[in-house]
């Protein structure tokens, strides 16, 4: 019959409990030595342990306990012996990481710059006395929306006359009809365009026809003011007018949604490529000098340090081992 462990061993599994349970501890004083070491927090751990930033403190400190488990350190000097191997081996994985940053660098494509910077140019190419701000500047889309908010308050669809059958009709429409006229006049003299195109007398009006196509406020406006705006004497006269003017204001409140979305598509662009450029600068951050000489330099030291460190460790245990 095969015997169990603790038949083997003279005592069964509560009989070792029982003689646990009276062990007070290590007896001669070099076990009392290495007992009073493990509750010490050798040395670097005592202190903030000098790592960079960038470094992971548990790691470093899984490679002390390491060293400690190892060497089992007595006395100041063998503890600092063991320190500096620690160091030397953090010292060597920060040469490694600042090679692969170096190489990640070199290799890493640019990051991209904001497609926008192209797209909504704050610059015109050229100008001539209107000074160099484009109509995607800030400033001028700031403006836009300010003055189309403000004639949008003041001219509704509510506002559109509707007495028709009144006898003070024509004068009604005429005090409504002029003072629409003098807004949009004034508005087009404020509005933040490219006036440059006001230049090329034989390019303009194919210019304005374009924008008033592409439903643009200040296309709208031209081709609004270039109309006739007598008043209409019939319902088709009354609906027609009516429509250019509901067409006037749809263009004011699809161009407010456009300067909206194009600021929110420059802003999404920006955050984009300032996260991607601190991403980018975090993998290729070099933590000592990059050159590859001083690099390869650097380590060489460190490796020899470390040799001698093992060294002069083993011989000191060695002398008190004998």
């Amino acid at each position: 019959m095969t015997k169990s462990w603790e038949q083997l061993m003279g005592c069964d599994a509560e009989t070792s409990r029982r003689n646990g349970a009276k062990s007070k501890g290590p007896i001669t004083e070099r076990g009392k030595a290495i007992a009073s070491g493990n509750a010490t927090k050798h040395g670097l751990l005592a202190q903030k342990p000098p790592l960079l930033a960038s470094e992971d403190l548990e790691t470093f400190q899984g490679i002390v306990q390491g060293l400690v488990d190892q060497y089992q350190p007595e006395g100041p000097l063998e503890w600092h012996y063991v320190q500096t191997i620690a160091m030397c081996i953090q010292r060597q994985h920060r040469v490694w990481a600042a090679e692969v940053a170096a190489g990640d660098k070199a290799l890493l494509p640019p990051v991209p710059k904001p497609y926008t910077d192209e797209k909504y140019p704050t610059k015109k190419a050229s100008s001539f006395d209107f000074g160099d701000k484009s109509e995607f500047h800030p400033d001028n889309l700031q403006k836009e929306r300010e003055i189309l908010t403000y004639f949008l308050k003041r001219y509704q669809i509510d506002s559109f006359p509707t007495e028709r059958r009144s006898k003070y009709w024509c004068d009604i429409w005429e005090d409504w009809s002029g003072g629409l006229q003098f807004s949009l006049k004034n508005l087009r003299e404020e509005y933040p365009i490219d006036h440059d195109q006001l230049q090329d007398k034989t390019r303009f009006h194919l210019w304005i026809r374009e924008l008033s196509e592409q439903s643009q406020p200040y296309g709208k406006i031209w081709f609004y003011l270039l109309g006739s705006h007598d008043c209409p004497r019939s319902k088709f006269g009354w609906e027609y007018q009516r429509d250019q003017f509901v067409e006037l204001l749809d263009s004011f409140q699809g161009r407010l949604q456009q300067i909206a979305d194009i600021e929110t598509e420059i802003q999404r662009e920006k955050e984009r490529y300032e996260r991607e450029t601190e991403e980018r600068r975090l993998a290729t951050v070099n933590l000592i000098p990059e050159q590859i000489a001083l690099i390869s330099r650097y380590e060489s030291h460190i490796a020899k340090q470390l040799k001698e460190a093992i060294a002069q460790l083993s011989e000191l245990q060695n002398q008190r081992k004998t």
